[in-house]
């Protein structure tokens, strides 16, 4: 059986820059990898295709149609790239059909031009394997689910410091292109004025046009005290702006509390890690313990983690239901449900979300909005609600799968879409979160102090 991994933060299928310790946030089921039993058609050095094909048309699960003919045409397609400036045209529609079940055509394919390909020009089987990988997933048009090369994958497997050396950002693919959706508080990234929502450009001079996901973070890691350049694009800006940011050892807070104003707390929820139940439910005995019977929650920038991290904390605030619940590629359901004996079921609570809040912070805005249990201020959230997990392939290289959808208890989906406030409130990236021109904090606690205050569910 595969390496599983269930993530709930943004991979990379949130991946995140640079991350050892971020990348390790997910569930793990370990168990010795076991390679599916190849039929004798499929080319030796094209096994691993065959294997993601398979992945794919039995466990994925996001939104996108598993067809077979464009996955064929675009695996052919990805292999006549990888062979570069060839000439004449090595491949023509009379070498192979692509409407052939289990992508029989590219076998068909593979076998003609090593046929007339050979000596010096045979093509590489390594680089012609991670291509056609790249151009089947590229046509299957789910940015969540992306091929790690043996490398990548043993950096993702093997990822569990609590510290790391990089800028400290978090990112995403979008229509083609890479997105910062958000720099962790304090980071060198948020210091050098990276942004949420800013389109990483270049990295190092090199343009980021074509690149996947990981390579752009490989580009950006390094050891601390060293620079990178990235061109970036604010949002709604026209040109964009080189920034360098030194990297340094990223320790990662992700849970903060302070008292605002007589009976109003401000708690931010920065990320959903193996502490931040722990590090919630004291936060809000302490909350209580100092008089407070108010709660502004706030997940902005705050871009997921652990699935179970994310239902123990959403389960403080809740007295029964569900938390959310995912769909999987055949239609099953599975329910997510409120755990008992949250430590503040009943407080009063705004919760703050914007751009930069995705996935686990998402199910838990939802949760809580569905439940009528807070009032959701700020701006729309990213949209990343798809269960991906991350499988091993027979090679050492690795898969990062959609496999479900996640909906909130009403049933409203999340992939694409994300939560939109109750209150919209716009502010701009630029200002710090929790200072005096935080105009979103401001609106939480006008809300709170309102005649009359937010109900309890």
């Amino acid at each position: 059986m595969p390496v599983l991994r269930i993530r709930l933060l943004l991979p990379g299928v949130l991946l995140s820059l640079l991350l050892p310790a971020l990348l390790a946030c997910g569930l793990w089921q370990r168990q010795e990898p076991r390679a599916p039993e190849t039929p004798a058609e499929v080319p030796q050095e094209l096994r691993v295709v065959w294997e993601v094909w398979q992945l794919l048309s039995r466990d994925f699960g996001g939104q996108q149609e598993v067809e077979s003919r464009s996955l064929s045409e675009g695996a052919i397609e990805g292999m006549l790239q990888a062979l570069g400036d060839h000439e004449p045209p090595f491949l023509s529609r009379d070498d192979y059909d692509a409407s052939r079940p289990d992508l029989g055509g590219v076998w068909q394919a593979w076998r003609a031009l090593t046929q007339r390909l050979q000596g010096e020009e045979a093509p590489d089987p390594d680089r012609m394997k991670e291509a056609a990988i790249q151009g089947m997933l590229e046509a299957l048009g789910n940015p969540y689910t992306t091929y790690l090369p043996p490398p990548q994958y043993q950096l993702e497997a093997s990822s569990y410091s609590a510290s790391f050396e990089g800028i400290g950002a978090y990112v995403n693919p979008r229509d083609g292109q890479i997105v910062i959706v958000a720099p962790m508080p304090g980071s060198p990234a948020e210091k050098a004025g990276i942004l949420p929502g800013d389109t990483i450009l270049a990295v190092n001079g090199t343009s980021t046009a074509g690149m996947s996901l990981p390579d752009v973070i490989l580009r950006i890691r390094g050891p601390r005290g060293t620079a990178v350049e990235l061109l970036v694009l604010h949002p709604g800006e026209q040109g964009p702006v080189t920034i360098s940011v030194v990297r340094d050892i990223i320790k990662q807070t992700a849970v903060y509390w302070q008292p605002l104003q007589p009976g109003i707390a401000y708690l931010r929820v920065a990320e959903f890690l193996d502490t931040t139940e722990q590090d919630v439910t004291g936060a809000l005995k302490a909350i209580a313990a100092q008089g407070s019977n108010a709660i502004i929650l706030d997940l902005r920038r705050n871009p997921g983690g652990l699935l179970a991290t994310t239902v123990a904390v959403a389960s403080q605030f809740l007295t029964d239901g569900l938390v959310a619940y995912h769909v999987d590629g055949h239609g099953k359901r599975t329910d997510l449900a409120v755990k008992q004996g949250g430590v503040a079921p009943t407080a009063p609570m705004v919760v703050l979300i914007d751009r930069g809040s995705a996935s686990g912070s998402e199910l838990l805005a939802g949760a809580l909005q569905d439940h009528g249990r807070a009032i959701l201020i700020g701006s729309r959230t990213f949209g990343k609600g798809s269960v991906n997990e991350l499988r091993r392939l027979s090679d050492g290289s690795g898969l990062y799968l959609t496999t479900a959808l996640w909906y909130t208890p009403d049933g409203r989906l999340i992939e694409g879409k994300g939560m939109d406030p109750d209150v919209v409130v716009p502010m701009d990236l630029r200002i710090p979160l929790g200072s005096a021109l935080d105009t979103q904090l401001a609106g939480a606690v006008q809300r709170l102090r309102a005649p009359t205050p937010v109900a309890a569910g």
